[in-house]
């Protein structure tokens, strides 16, 4: 086993090391999706605006060029100054040899010299994990749904229906952007990124950063930079502010399938239907858009109800649980 510290953001062949195990794990956790593009782990391999990510990967022998395993770690500079955020992967060929303890290890090791004693970690109900991860000391803090929409199978008339506006909502008209804010939004669109904060975490103790022009246009290019490009509706007001929102990405190579990243209704513009009529006009321009697309995913704290019903109101069904698990580092106390 050789461990090395890798940087496959901007190094071609040390995101194609990695790619095959992470696109096999992957496919093991979401069930019946697309395999992982390029594009999407290499966004996930960049720092994300004022945080840093290390990336470590298993090899079997030192001149290996493919990889058996791999961890992912970001930690923030401006926010959650306790906590790291990782993913251990390891191929199924290359289990039960100690990798995975190896790369959790190193994981703990950056937890130590970064002074941050919780470390959290997610797996899908599709890999039975749970006992391994409780035995070292993970407990359970948040319980997430993935949802699929079919789009083969949705009816465009029930969209549509969905789209239209309601005697509620009708004061609101929709604007949609790719990639980059218009300049007239650009404040109003920070603000409400910053109602996502509101959204169910479960037990998980996690503070987002507030967002500003600079870290919106910052995501903004690491998006662009790692070929990933975003979508954005905007329900709007008479007065150009911004009510509500739904974002997706898409990827040039990765065409089958595309995800919803977030949806959110600004506290003062709730309980007027908004969010079903987002994302159902998001639907719309995904078939417009993207015709040779197959799937869409979106990912919600099992506890919130509302936006859960939304999807499964457009034709979503529930797929597998996802679980994070946090652990304490016993070196810190």
């Amino acid at each position: 086993m050789h461990i090395r510290e890798i940087n496959p953001a901007l190094r071609p062949a040390d995101l194609a090391a990695i790619l095959p195990a992470a696109r096999t794990v992957l496919g093991e956790q979401l069930r019946g999706f697309p395999p992982l593009s390029e594009s999407q782990l290499r966004l996930w391999c960049l720092p994300d605006w004022n945080a840093h990510v290390a990336v470590f990967a298993a090899f079997d022998t030192p001149e290996a060029t493919v990889a058996d395993a791999l961890s992912i770690t970001e930690w923030e500079d401006d926010s959650n100054p306790d906590l790291l955020s990782t993913c251990v992967w390891v191929a199924p060929h290359a289990r039960r040899r100690g990798l995975g303890s190896a790369l959790f290890a190193e994981v703990l090791r950056l937890s130590t010299e970064l002074k941050r004693p919780r470390v959290v970690t997610n797996a899908s109900d599709a890999v039975p994990v749970e006992a391994l991860i409780t035995a070292r000391g993970g407990r359970c803090v948040e319980t997430v749904t993935r949802s699929v929409l079919d789009l083969r199978a949705v009816s465009r008339a029930q969209l549509e229906a969905a789209a239209d506006a309601t005697p509620k909502n009708s004061d609101y008209h929709l604007v949609r952007w790719t990639d980059r804010c218009p300049e007239e939004f650009l404040d109003s669109f920070c603000a409400a990124m910053d109602t996502m904060s509101d959204a169910p975490m479960g037990d998980m103790v996690y503070e987002r950063a507030p967002h500003d022009r600079a870290r919106l246009r910052g995501r903004e290019e690491l998006s662009i930079q790692a070929g990933v490009r975003r979508h954005v509706l905007a329900a709007v007001t008479a007065t150009s502010q911004i009510g509500g929102f739904t974002i997706f990405s898409s990827a040039p190579d990765g065409p089958q399938s595309l995800d919803i990243w977030d949806t959110a209704v600004t506290r003062e513009h709730r309980g007027l239907g908004l969010g079903l009529r987002l994302k159902a006009a998001q639907t719309l321009w995904m078939l417009d858009e993207f015709p040779a697309t197959e799937w869409v995913q979106t990912f919600n704290n099992a506890d919130n109800q509302h936006m859960l019903d939304v999807n499964r109101a457009l034709g979503y069904q529930a797929s597998e649980q996802w679980t994070w698990f946090e652990f304490s580092n016993p070196a810190l106390g």
